[in-house]
């Protein structure tokens, strides 16, 4: 009987080590995948703003050869994001809730479908762990049994 409970605990803390290990390496998952997406979104910001800016370029040079002037153009598209920032600053606190409401939606929508997908998992183990239950056995009159 001791021998039992020995071979119980030890099974509980492999058990454990295994969950420890296990949480881990999801952590460690997160944490590769949060680092690289954000390099990427650096990366991708990076090469936007730079597009941004030539595009505006050519804009304001194009409004230049339109108004016939050397720093017409310049000026209105400098007022266009003077009126922009202005918007931004006046307006804060609705655009802070509604990219607080975008990113809260985001991460709601990832963290339904983990869930589901552990969901199914483990549905999906249970079902064999069933199947495994049902199917018949050896029969115990094939192994001697010894009274301990």
């Amino acid at each position: 009987m001791l021998e039992k409970l020995e071979e119980v605990r030890e099974n509980i803390f492999r058990y454990l080590e295994a969950r420890i290990e296990l949480f881990t390496l999801e952590t460690r998952g997160k944490v590769e995948e949060g680092v690289v997406r954000a390099i990427h979104g650096v990366i991708l910001g990076f090469l936007a703003t730079i597009t941004l800016i030539f595009l505006l370029s050519l804009l304001a040079a194009f409004l230049n050869h339109l108004l016939d002037s050397r720093y017409l153009g310049f000026l209105i598209v400098a007022g266009f994001f003077l009126i922009l920032t202005i918007v931004w600053v006046v307006a804060k606190d609705t655009f802070i809730g509604m990219i607080r409401e975008a990113a809260y939606k985001s991460i709601k929508a990832s963290q339904e479908k983990k869930a589901e997908e552990k969901s199914e998992a483990v549905q999906d183990l249970m079902n064999q762990t069933r199947n495994t239950m049902n199917q018949p056995g050896p029969s115990s009159s094939q192994y001697p049994t010894s009274n301990i």
